[in-house]
């Protein structure tokens, strides 16, 4: 899908959709708190992505996603199958030791590992794999392309383990900020974002981000209407109008920025 016609499609098609069920939307709704900007950024509603792009497979016994071994890795491996166009990062590993005949355990050589992999590499490329990054270790390969492209070589028994992860596309498939709230959670390569609206329990949805890895330190932001949240790491949602405050020190005052309170 072009980007220009589908943002406009997907305008039409969500342009009344709000978001429902997260709580995040509710607690946005209330009065700003007081020591706010006074300039407070409008708070803009994602369109929301086409429904289809979320939509996943379900996996059977023998389906080759059985080795998209983390559970996040399976329910992107299942979602990327039922799109099979949309330009993806693949990381296949291989297998680097075998049984011998009298059942040791033992490494493949150099030539065996090397061999291996160019049949991997060979068969996706053969299939419309775009790039082919091996390691130095002859042990995994990093592929460009859509599922269709890399399906044969993840089926090969050398491949062990698959880990598929976003890339640019002209589909956006992985815009996280254009997803509305209350889609987070449906989307595989879109991580989860929950917090505390103005420091207080229960946690709660407020967005996702494309974000792979978040850093371990709590940190806090505005969301679009100004309310303070704290977060339990560096990651604040993609979608528009957060603003991110760092550190849960004041470098200002000195005082930490918001307290966690419970109700």
């Amino acid at each position: 899908m072009a980007r220009g016609s589908g943002v406009a499609w997907v305008l039409g098609l969500l342009a009344c959709a709000r978001p429902v069920g997260t709580g995040a939307p509710d607690v946005a709704a209330a009065a700003v708190e007081p020591g706010a900007p006074e300039v407070v950024a409008a708070a803009v509603e994602p369109v929301g992505m086409d429904p289809s792009l979320l939509t996943r497979a379900t996996l059977a016994p023998g389906d080759v996603e059985e080795k998209c071994h983390a559970p996040q890795d399976r329910a992107r491996c299942l979602q990327a199958r039922q799109h099979p166009d949309v330009l993806l990062w693949w990381t296949l590993r291989l297998g680097e030791r075998h049984q011998d005949e009298r059942g040791n355990d033992v490494r493949f050589s150099e030539a065996e590992l090397r061999e291996r992999l160019e049949q991997v590499v060979e068969l996706a490329r053969a299939d419309g794999v775009r790039d082919s990054y091996p390691d130095s270790l002859l042990t995994s390969v990093t592929l460009l392309g859509p599922y269709t492209a890399v399906r044969r070589a993840m089926a090969l028994p050398q491949v062990d383990m698959v880990t598929p992860s976003c890339t640019e596309d002209d589909r956006e498939f992985c815009a996280c900020e254009r997803l509305r709230v209350d889609q987070c959670e449906a989307h595989a390569f879109c991580q989860a974002v929950y917090g505390w609206p103005r420091c207080r329990e229960p946690r709660v949805l407020a967005g996702c981000t494309r974000a792979e890895a978040c850093r371990d330190s709590i940190t806090h932001a505005y969301d679009p209407r100004g309310v303070k949240w704290e977060f339990p790491d560096s990651c604040v949602p993609d979608q528009p109008g957060w603003r991110s405050l760092g550190s849960v020190i004041d470098m200002t005052t000195g005082e930490p920025r918001c307290e966690r309170l419970r109700d």
